[in-house]
């Protein structure tokens, strides 16, 4: 709650209020602070740093931001045209002139118009941006202009993480370009095919995050990956892990220091034997493995508790696991990810763990053994 008597923080410096604003959202800068007290709207308006995110946001809201908001003070933009907010993008470009947003570092389009998402990222262009989210509808189709401009923007040497649906870099007229320095990459849909195409251009890439992967190669026998020395992180969520395509996969990424698999499971990837197997010969480099593997083969428990002891995961590695058992799901889950367990703890009250191999564990689920 804020002070009815400004003073306190007035007395501050105003290089360390506006550190303040770097951690406080644009409502709370422009429609609250703003209105205390004259001296103290006169440092909002020199701050340069907003991060303007209309996600979500009233209406109401959305137009006296929009009063307020001076363009050349925003590095951050996050516009939506999602069921909260549908034809945000529209009416944002009715208020304002994209160009005059000159010192844009972070755009996020949610957008489903593609005059609108050409407009904006035709100016992107010439901005230089460090990081770019796109997500659209996945059952549109992508216009030349749209693949033209991502092209572009990926050709800035400050672009360095990049979010979007693999459709887009995977569509037959997208040019990749021949320099590109994207880091980092959030994708979604993807099938090892279009991993590996990402791979093979993008030389700098160092981190992929993948939702909906498919590892499913039997239709892709004629392709022969190579292996890419570049990346060293990478996340595969909500999908399906088979051992065999894994082990088989991971011939791809033999540099990877940090590895994160969430998924339903076939029996195999809870052999904790095989599992060191691949990473001795695959992935020597890995110092950060967390899983989460999902069962409903509750007979695999005894196997499984016993193949996480051995001195590769307590010793040499200190990987703990713990064993829980969805009650409501009716599923087994093998896990070595705290902030999943901490979810599990407060998000259920079904998950049981029912075995670990952690010493000294913090868990208060009940039925550790």
């Amino acid at each position: 709650m804020l002070d009815k008597n400004p003073s306190s923080l007035l007395s501050l410096p105003v290089e360390l209020l506006h550190h303040i604003f770097d951690h406080l959202d644009v409502q709370t800068i422009l429609l609250a602070l703003s209105s205390v007290c004259t001296q103290l709207r006169s440092v909002v308006c020199t701050y340069e740093r907003y991060v303007l995110d209309l996600r979500s946001i009233s209406k109401n809201d959305f137009y006296h931001i929009c009063y307020f908001i001076r363009p050349i003070n925003v590095i951050s933009l996050i516009l939506s045209d999602n069921e909260d907010t549908p034809g945000q993008s529209k009416l944002f470009l009715s208020i304002f002139d994209i160009r005059q947003f000159i010192r844009l570092r972070s755009l996020a389009l949610f957008l489903n118009d593609d005059d609108n998402l050409d407009t904006i990222l035709n100016h992107a262009i010439n901005c230089s941006l460090n990081s770019l989210v796109i997500e659209r509808p996945c059952t549109q189709t992508h216009r030349n202009t749209t693949l033209n401009a991502l092209s572009s923007i990926m050709t800035k040497c400050s672009l360095r993480t990049l979010t979007c649906t693999i459709d887009l870099l995977s569509a037959d007229k997208f040019k990749w370009p021949l320099q590109c320095t994207v880091e980092h990459i959030i994708i979604d849909r993807c099938m090892r095919k279009q991993f590996c195409l990402i791979l093979d251009n993008l030389p700098n890439l160092r981190t992929i995050i993948i939702h909906n992967f498919n590892l499913d190669i039997n239709h892709e026998c004629n392709y022969t990956p190579t292996p890419h020395l570049q990346l060293t992180s990478l996340t595969m969520k909500q999908v399906f892990l088979s051992m065999d395509k894994l082990e088989s996969f991971f011939y791809c990424t033999p540099s990877l220091v940090h590895l994160r698999l969430e998924g339903s499971a076939d029996n195999n990837l809870f052999d904790g034997s095989r599992w060191e197997k691949l990473i001795r010969t695959k992935l020597p480099l890995l110092n950060h493995f967390e899983f989460c593997f999902r069962s409903q083969n509750s007979r695999i428990i005894k196997l499984s508790t016993v193949e996480f002891r051995t001195p590769f995961w307590l010793e040499e590695r200190r990987w703990p696991v713990n064993f829980i058992y969805d009650t409501s799901m009716e599923e087994l889950l093998v896990c070595s990810i705290p902030d999943f367990l901490e979810e599990l703890e407060y998000q259920f009250c079904g998950p049981t763990i029912v075995s670990t191999t952690m010493h000294n564990s913090t868990i208060t689920m009940a039925h550790v053994s």
